[in-house]
């Protein structure tokens, strides 16, 4: 039934005010109308990260999910109502019997997505975990093997690019802190296109009771050495809109995030491609959310610092590669000494290795520090040589190191500029974004 499929078209548009009007329309053909009414409210409250709010009695969403799996029961169970008076608009029983089951795969993929958003706030600050990047993978093949894309259409659509999109993000988070360039750029790229090419489908629907807003594909990728990786020409600058609904909009952010992080961490190996095409580190930084390297700059005049750096600490079981590959066919060396802390960034450009043997001391006497806990950098004041060292860890591997060639004293707005940037590359703040939206 067409005006079934218009349905689809607005809510995987998250046209809401279209989905209530053409699902009204229905109710006056079929029950599978109020149906609709009530999976409107439901994506209503996923979209929104309105679920993330807990309620002393029951959750909302768990509520409305549960009422649209009764209303679906009782439908099949009973003869369809049909209005003789809207006899073209009849519902085939057979078409209702398999629109009832799509829709009830449907509710339970939803209801798995809102668990690994409720999932997000415990494990992501495990860096090593790969249980939401399990579970997204099940919930993925789930809904393939649902095809809730042939058979829901855009609404179908937005469920399997939205598993896509966190798949991509989670596994480039965790090759960003591997120190894995390939892939980082790789997953990053995935997860942008996958985002954009959501977008533009939202964009391309045409159906009844459209509401006037478009929504516009997003800029290109975020810098121009990355993206020439992959492609010869940048795409057209859309609009960014506050159209997008929540979740949608949380994606992006940590994508942003992802990508100016990973624009530091292999800053020095994508200036070479920038220099290559012509371009320089204003260029390579220009179109990224967060330009860390002008924020660090500043930060070392704010404080009066020497150095500002970024130290990796290499582990065992993770291979490091000074330039972010790993090589086929040649025997992997895990590095020693000094050698096992090496400095991925620096700035001045100059690495300050003359402070290495500190640095080493104080990463491994505080191993168990996690930016997910701490409200103010570490501090420790080498006596016998007058250096003083403000710390924090970012990720698994990597900590930001401030150095100061005497004992020093932070100015308050200076440490809040220090826990700004901590909170960003490592993602508390994205972390605390989710549980925002909800508010």
């Amino acid at each position: 039934m067409s005006t079934c499929t218009e349905c689809f078209q607005a809510l995987g548009c998250f046209d809401y005010n279209a989905a209530n009007k053409i699902s009204n329309k229905i109710i006056r053909i079929n029950a599978i109308g109020s149906i609709l009414v009530t999976i409107t409210k439901c994506e209503q409250s996923y979209t929104s990260f309105e679920y993330l709010k807990t309620n002393k009695f029951f959750r909302k969403d768990d509520y409305l999910n549960t009422e649209v799996i009764n209303l679906i029961n009782i439908l099949i169970k009973s003869t369809p109502p049909i209005n003789p008076n809207h006899n073209e608009d009849h519902i085939d029983p057979d078409y209702l019997m398999r629109l009832c089951r799509d829709l009830k795969n449907f509710i339970k993929i939803r209801q798995e997505q809102i668990s690994i958003y409720r999932a997000i706030s415990t494990h992501f600050s495990n860096f090593n975990s790969d249980y939401i990047i399990d579970e997204i993978e099940a919930y993925k093949e789930k809904a393939e093997n649902f095809k809730l894309v042939e058979n829901l259409g855009p609404l179908g659509i937005g469920v399997e690019r939205e598993l896509t999109i966190l798949r991509y993000l989670f596994i480039a988070q965790k090759a960003i802190t591997a120190y894995d360039f390939k892939n980082s750029t790789i997953f990053l790229y995935n997860a942008k296109s996958y985002l954009s090419s959501w977008k533009e489908i939202c964009s391309q629907q045409v159906y009844s009771e459209k509401s006037s807003k478009i929504e516009e594909p997003t800029s290109a990728f975020a810098f121009s050495a990355l993206y020439n990786v992959f492609s010869d020409k940048l795409t057209k600058n859309g609009k960014r809109t506050n159209e997008s609904p929540n979740n949608m909009q949380w994606i992006e952010n940590f994508l942003c995030n992802l990508t100016s992080k990973m624009t530091l961490y292999f800053m020095n190996i994508l200036l070479e491609r920038e220099n290559v095409i012509g371009g320089d580190i204003k260029s390579l930084w220009k179109d990224t959310t967060i330009n860390y390297h002008k924020e660090i700059k500043d930060l070392l005049r704010q404080t009066g610092a020497n150095h500002i750096a970024l130290i990796y600490e290499v582990t065992e079981d993770i291979p490091f590669h000074e330039d972010g590959y790993g090589y086929g066919g040649t025997k992997y060396k895990t590095p020693e000494g000094k050698n096992s802390f090496p400095f991925i960034y620096s700035f001045p450009k100059e690495k300050p290795e003359q402070h290495q043997p500190n640095i080493i001391s104080i990463i491994q006497n505080n191993k168990r520090l996690s930016p997910f806990t701490i409200s103010a950098p570490s501090h420790f004041y080498d006596n016998k040589v007058g250096r003083d060292y403000y710390y924090i860890r970012i990720d698994d591997h990597v900590w930001l190191i401030i150095i100061f060639s005497e004992k020093h004293s932070i100015p308050n707005n200076a440490l809040e500029s220090i826990m700004s940037l901590s909170r960003r590359l490592s993602g508390v703040e994205i972390l605390n974004s989710l549980q925002k939206f909800s508010e």
